[in-house]
């Protein structure tokens, strides 16, 4: 028999060697069931969109960190303060003082310190995620706990290092050296006194007074279950597809590291919205063909009708980006629901596309929920006629976080916009005047262009006059409208060493600062009129800083001897939440969990929040009652 099947020996023992190798490397697997997919490892709710034919993102496989707050700390000497300093000998804050100052090199230390025009302080900052190397940041000072410094007021705080203290197990372990902080001092209540609320007097801020010394780069972890270098390197060349610069060599924004982690940097376009970059991230597809892509369009097309789907949807398509994506939030566009039209005008924005930017506009002066994320839209369409024409109307309505919100916009839309181009009074701060004409009509939007060239007459603006000063961000002075000025008789302080006052016998105001050494002179400008602008011109003229004119404008608005309205940091609020129009409460008690889930909240804009860690009161679920429209 054997000679049937095998002509010999050698052709018997080929046989024979192959079935040997064959079930080593194979065993019995053609005989075995064969293991279903393991689909255990995804979270249910996954699972079913699976089976729905949903396509799987990046947020199904990762999850984005670094997105906290770091609060940095550091100590550092505070100059030329009108004998209103101290020595607080026994602090722990002198002690660390004194031994960053021998380090140094500096001699004579303790002379130093017990200057009265010097003083020791406590230096706190916040610095945002996806703050850049060399951004600037506002930082916190103080006075120690019982400190004999009567006030921080017109001193200059020299150049300090800011790191990362934390408190383990009750020791207090320094980071890295994270910030340089150094600048002028404004204290937190203008109008105190060493008599009156002189509290307000040991605490300040300086406005961009620390700057970063490294950037804080998000960071996309892998969950657990798909940790490996090869799923790093797919997600990091979807995240590239999507998002890169462009300008000389191509760049994405991704680099993976390890089998764990991608290191993600942030596109200029999200810069002021880092949150939202995550969601977009989080929404790429890992894998999707060209037909399942379109399939997954056509069904977003009718989920951004839906307000309840609409805001997922414009995220998708955002994420989807390009002509096909931008065609379908453009259909959105003829809805007669605001949270469809907000979701689809503002993912039009983020694309490049100023189709909705007459709606945002319009959203903006009328529904606060959306009234900051608008405004950060609208500042992205850089050459959209329509966008800026928008944003120079909303410069004259009545709201004044509207006003200012649309003067903030502007800027960083285009800083040399010919509307709202000031300049740096004396170097020590931006100083802009709002006076040109806006024409009030009854649509949303103005036709600026149309009214110039027609040369028509000077039209009456939509809003009273009003003056913006800011005590966050950033050292500014906005005049909003013409004829702002004093209303005689006054007497106001500038700083604690430059006072204002009406003649008693003239239209003129005195503008005199006192030396406060001996090797000074006491200087005086007369200014021939109560003109608000001049005023403030001959302040800076003798030496005036930022904080000393600021004081200057509260004391006006206290006494009631400005012409108009002074605002401080009138900014439009984030998480608000919006209440559909359609949604009915039949029960008091049900209404603050309806409105809770109104709107899904994005955390707000860097150049709106007052301070990066700063949230609404509604942040951690209680309702905003904010009535600022």
């Amino acid at each position: 028999m054997g000679s049937i099947y095998f002509k010999s020996d050698k052709f018997r023992f080929s046989f024979l060697l192959f079935c040997f190798f064959f079930f080593i490397i194979f065993g019995c697997a053609p005989w075995r069931q064969m293991p279903k997919k393991n689909t255990t490892l995804l979270p249910n709710a996954v699972q079913d969109d699976i089976s729905n034919g949903r396509i799987l993102c990046v947020g199904d496989y990762a999850t984005v960190n670094n997105l906290n707050d770091v609060v940095v700390r550091g100590v550092g000497l505070v100059q030329n303060l009108a004998g209103t300093g101290y020595d607080d000998v026994n602090s722990i804050e002198r002690s660390m003082m004194y031994d960053e100052m021998r380090k140094i090199g500096i001699n004579d230390i303790g002379s130093l310190l017990a200057d009265p025009s010097t003083a020791v302080v406590n230096i706190k900052g916040t610095m945002r995620p996806g703050i850049r190397e060399n951004e600037l940041f506002d930082i916190h000072v103080s006075a120690p706990a019982d400190s004999g410094v009567k006030s921080l007021r017109n001193g200059i705080l020299i150049s300090a290092t800011l790191q990362d203290i934390r408190t383990i197990e009750g020791s207090v372990v320094k980071g890295e050296p994270l910030a340089i902080a150094e600048g002028a001092i404004m204290v937190v209540d203008p109008l105190a006194t060493e008599s009156q609320q002189s509290s307000g007097l040991k605490e300040g801020v300086i406005l961009r007074g620390a700057r970063s010394k490294k950037t804080r780069y998000l960071f996309v972890n892998m969950k657990a279950e798909y940790e490996s270098a090869l799923m790093t390197k797919r997600i990091a060349e979807v995240i590239n597809n999507r998002f890169y610069t462009s300008s000389g060599q191509k760049k994405g924004m991704a680099t993976a590291k390890d089998n764990v982690m991608i290191v993600l940097d942030i596109p200029p376009t999200y810069r002021n919205d880092v949150h939202r970059y995550v969601k977009i991230v989080e929404s790429l597809a890992y894998h999707e063909t060209a037909s399942q892509q379109q399939r997954r369009i056509e069904r977003l097309k009718s989920e951004l009708l839906i307000p309840s789907k609409s805001q997922n949807a414009s995220f998708q398509l955002e994420a989807i980006g390009g002509k096909s994506a931008i065609d379908t939030l453009k259909t959105a566009l003829s809805s007669n629901n605001d949270e469809v039209l907000f979701h689809a005008s503002t993912a039009l924005a983020y694309l490049g596309d100023g189709s909705g930017a007459k709606i945002l506009g319009r959203l903006a002066k009328v529904e606060p929920a959306f009234r900051v994320y608008a405004l950060n839209a609208l500042s992205l369409l850089r050459s959209d006629i329509d966008a800026e024409l928008v944003l120079h109307e909303l410069l004259q309505v009545s709201s004044a976080e509207t006003r200012y919100g649309a003067f903030r916009a502007l800027c960083q839309r285009n800083p040399k916009d010919r509307t709202i181009r000031g300049e740096s009074l004396g170097g020590q701060f931006a100083y802009h005047g709002i006076t040109v004409p806006v024409i009030p009509v009854k649509d949303s939007t103005i036709e600026l262009a149309s009214w110039e060239n027609n040369n028509a007459k000077e039209p009456t603006p939509t809003a009273p006059p009003m003056v913006h000063i800011t005590c966050t961000k950033r050292q500014e002075i906005v005049m909003f409208g013409n004829n702002i000025h004093l209303i005689r008789p006054f007497a106001l302080d500038a700083g604690p060493t430059i006072f204002v006052r009406s003649s008693e016998n003239s239209d003129e105001v005195i503008v005199k600062k006192f030396a406060i050494k001996e090797d000074q002179l006491d200087e005086m400008r007369t200014v021939n009129s109560n003109n608000l602008d001049d005023i403030i011109r001959a302040i800076v003229d003798i030496g005036g800083t930022y904080p000393d004119v600021v004081q200057m404008l509260c004391q006006a608005d206290q006494k009631k001897c400005l012409s108009c309205a002074l605002k401080i940091d009138s900014l439009p609020e984030a998480n608000r939440f919006y209440q559909r129009k359609e949604v009915k409460n039949t029960k008091p008690e049900e209404t603050k969990k309806q409105k809770l889930t109104m709107y899904d909240r994005i955390n707000p804009k860097n150049w709106f929040a007052p301070n990066p860690g700063t949230k609404s009161s509604d942040y951690n679920g209680y309702i905003n009652e904010s009535d600022r429209r």
